[in-house]
């Protein structure tokens, strides 16, 4: 458990590290959404809705309707297609199933959403289908076969068709007893003929009916009706359209790249805790400054002779002479210096890695700014690199005068030296470290910048500094990271020797079971316990 929170929180600071990209990201995404969008706009939709009649069984009997198996009715090919067919252009089955979607508002209620790229287009697709599936209902609930039907539907057209002829025979018959004298032979045999016509129109009608009911009456019992038509055609607002996609691939795209940036930092070796930098050189960082990186030799030239830091960069400066000065001065030798100087070693000796530029500018910030502050320093630009040719150029530049009052710098030590501390630059290579001969000084500290080396680079440079007979006194970290709560004030064995913090949820020591707390807890003094739970009490009370 202790494993997976803290996993979970180095993944959420180094996505918080890169949240610059990951903004980029969600950017890209939303745009990608809205281009989406804009390729392939939404479809309009139009909603009916369909009332089926009561479901029964064989002896009429009413029984629970099965609403899956109603969805799958309506969505199947036996009501698509002659939905389709009254279309103009006409829809096959397949392009219907993908442009209508079939859903239950209720048990006995049907409710058919069809989209288009056009209103008139939804609205006809919706009543279409919904007339297709009364249609089938219908079909379906009648106890006569196919065959049957078309029998009865035949006879029907037969009988029609003679009811009109003897409809026709009628109207003669009663155009010519209009004409004729009704006593004549004549006469006489057009009213017989229009008595019998009239018997048989009555039979025939009566014969159509029958066919009729037994057409519409043959079991039906009610009928599945249309009890909303098609709505108006609408589709979402723009709102809606543009954001929900755009929101959705903002997402996807940053999860993507939140799990790219994870598994790369993974396998990035590079230490950015300050606790991370002392452990791998196994001594203790001294100070955290911000850097001020020149990017040429009148930079350099400027941050030398006008560096103003910061207030807590200034505070910084002075605890890191203050740590390192145990080789040096002592304390009485350092009030012995004009009012109001710093506490510092004589000589100090800051080695920095190839290619880190904020490292670099380190030494040259510490000492212009004690320059800055009374005490007469001295800049010795002892061993370069080509990464810090500009450097190296400013101060051959800058030989022979001061470059602020009480700032002198010279690319060697001199015997003859009386300034009050001596800072001496060494560049080494990261890959092939060499520690040329250096000046002898009373401290050495590394400046590195957060991010900038491996632990493998501080090895080789630490056994090479051992090799040369140089100690490590401290390490200078420039730009921390912002989001390092460490300090590297204690090494790992020291930090492993503190009573851990109580946990969030449990209230228990981080670490610690029950059993260890409490072998612990019977191990300490009883009045240090007891005064402690009256420390605790008295700050609760303020």
């Amino acid at each position: 458990m202790g494993e997976q929170v803290v996993d979970l929180r180095s993944a959420l600071t180094i996505l918080r590290r890169r949240r610059a990209v990951l903004a980029g990201a969600a950017l890209v995404g939303a745009a990608m959404g809205v281009g989406l969008v804009l390729d392939n706009p939404p479809m309009y939709s139009s909603t009916t809705q369909v009332l089926l009649p009561p479901a029964q069984d064989a002896n009429g009997q009413s029984i629970e309707r099965d609403v899956a198996t109603e969805i799958r009715v309506a969505s199947s090919e036996a009501v698509l297609r002659p939905a389709g067919a009254h279309l103009s252009p006409v829809l096959g089955a397949r392009a219907m199933s993908r442009q209508v979607d079939v859903m239950a508002a209720s048990k006995d209620v049907l409710e058919f959403t069809a989209e288009a790229d056009n209103p008139g287009r939804a609205e006809s697709m919706a009543n279409a289908v919904a007339a297709a599936m009364v249609a089938y209902v219908q079909d379906a609930a009648s106890s006569l076969s196919n065959a049957e039907k078309a029998g009865l539907q035949e006879r029907q057209q037969t009988l029609e068709k003679s009811l009109t002829t003897v409809n026709a025979e009628i109207e003669k018959a009663l155009a010519r007893k209009r004409t004729t004298n009704p006593l004549s032979a004549a006469g006489r045999a057009d009213a017989a003929a229009l008595g019998q016509l009239t018997a048989e129109q009555a039979n025939l009608s009566l014969q159509i009916d029958r066919v009729k009911d037994q057409l519409s009456g043959s079991g039906v019992t009610a009928d599945a009706q249309v009890i909303q038509s098609a709505t108006p055609a609408a589709r979402p607002s723009a709102v809606v359209r543009f954001g929900v996609p755009a929101f959705i691939s903002a997402m996807a795209v940053m999860g993507l790249a939140s799990a790219v940036i994870v598994a790369l930092a993974r396998r990035d070796q590079r230490l950015r805790l300050r606790d991370e930098l002392a452990d791998a050189l196994g001594t203790t960082v001294v100070g955290s400054l911000h850097a001020r990186v020149p990017t040429n030799v009148a930079g350099w030239a400027s941050l030398l002779g006008n560096y103003a830091p910061s207030t807590v960069d200034a505070w910084s400066i002075r605890q890191t002479l203050r740590q390192v000065m145990g080789r040096g001065r002592t304390d009485a030798q350092a009030a012995e210096g004009s009012e109001g100087a710093i506490k510092h070693p004589d000589s100090l000796t800051v080695i920095s890695l190839s290619e880190d530029m904020k490292g670099l500018s380190m030494g040259p910030q510490l000492a212009s700014y004690v320059a800055s502050v009374g005490v007469e320093t001295r800049l010795v630009a002892a061993q370069s690199h080509e990464s810090a040719a500009a450097l190296w150029a400013a101060c051959g530049h800058l030989i022979g005068g001061e470059v602020r009052p009480g700032l002198t710098v010279d690319t060697h030590d001199r015997d003859d030296d009386e300034a009050e501390l001596t800072v001496v630059l060494a560049v080494v290579d990261r890959r092939d470290p060499e520690l040329l001969e250096l000046p002898r000084t009373a401290a050495t500290v590394l400046a590195v910048s957060a991010g900038s080396a491996t632990a493998d680079d501080l090895a080789r440079l630490a056994v090479v500094a051992d090799d040369a007979g140089y100690w490590i006194d401290g390490i200078v970290v420039a730009d921390p990271d912002n989001l390092d709560r460490t300090t590297g004030r204690l090494l790992a064995g020291e930090r492993a020797q503190q009573a851990a913090l109580p946990m969030r949820l449990t209230g228990l020591p981080g670490g610690a079971t029950s059993h260890r707390g409490s072998k612990r807890r019977s191990e300490q003094d009883p009045s240090k316990v007891a005064g402690s739970v009256s420390d605790l009490r008295r700050r609760r009370k303020r």
